[in-house]
């Protein structure tokens, strides 16, 4: 049996220097299976996850010897933290969030707000909606059906017949009908005329009042004054904005200070991480 389970992608490299010393089990599909999971640690010491593993004290009471956790990306709102404090697990993160990559910020964010209308990863069914679908986009993609949301996606240049929608399990969609249909908006496009302040409130009123709306692209892509409005007014559930213009800025680090329904980044310096870091 395995000292060290592995249950999300992790370089290769140091997959290779953990075996050196130690059993390790790495397998990473089993962050979507929780029956396999289970399985895979009733022996294990240690479990190093990303951001898609759901550790709850169901899971922690099929690990009896465990004493570690590693995190290697955003897993708030997935560990049961209370749980293993209480059977004396530590839990070590490597990731700082100055090294988070725009996906861990996306997923991150989206898990946080959804939680706050009482969802949970693998729990009721939810739909994220994607409006682009660049590289990030599809990564966001994948974690998120780990979730257990499913995903739709709007794209233009991505033709509707690209076996890439397949591939991916993702459903192409209309940009109308994903705003009015998604529990979640996540926006992954380049600032150009044409999508610029693409999110603004005639926008926001197609969308439902229970949905939440992510911009970790370009502030430029949104009216951060109207959607800071829907959010306080109640025609939006919450926000994830970025703080890329400075006249937007000081109002959104006071709004999402004073209201958890507001959240704020800086998306050009979390672009700039994905080319500089190398997976952990």
């Amino acid at each position: 049996m395995p000292d060290i389970v592995i249950a999300e992608p992790m370089h290769e490299a140091a997959v290779l220097e953990l075996g050196r010393s130690f059993e390790v089990r790495y397998d990473h599909a089993l962050a979507s299976n929780g029956a396999a999971l289970s399985g895979a640690v009733a022996d294990a010491r240690a479990l190093i996850v990303r951001d898609c593993t759901i550790i709850d004290a169901d899971l922690l009471a099929a690990a009896p010897r465990l004493r570690v956790i590693g995190c290697l990306g955003a897993t708030s709102g997935l560990v049961d933290e209370d749980a293993c404090r209480a059977r004396g697990i530590e839990i070590h993160s490597y990731v700082s969030s100055d090294e988070l990559t725009p996906t861990d910020r996306v997923i991150a964010g989206l898990v946080r707000l959804l939680g706050r209308s009482g969802w949970q990863p693998g729990g009721d069914p939810r739909i994220l909606g994607l409006i682009g679908f660049n590289p990030t986009a599809r990564d966001v993609a994948g974690r998120a059906r780990a979730l257990g949301l499913t995903v739709w996606a709007y794209d233009p240049l991505v033709d509707r017949e690209s076996p890439l929608w397949a591939d991916l399990g993702v459903e192409p969609s209309g940009l109308l009908h994903l705003l009015e249909q998604c529990d979640a908006v996540s926006l992954h496009l380049r600032l150009t005329p044409e999508t610029r302040e693409l999110i603004d409130w005639e926008t926001i009123t197609e969308m439902r009042p229970t949905s939440v709306l992510i911009n970790a692209s370009h502030a430029g892509l949104v009216d951060t004054g109207a959607v800071i409005g829907a959010v306080r007014t109640g025609r939006l559930a919450g926000a994830l904005l970025d703080l890329d213009q400075a006249d937007d800025e000081p109002e959104l680090e006071t709004r999402s200070a004073a209201d958890a329904r507001i959240g704020a980044l800086i998306a050009h310096k979390v672009r700039t991480t994905l080319e500089r870091r190398e997976e952990v």
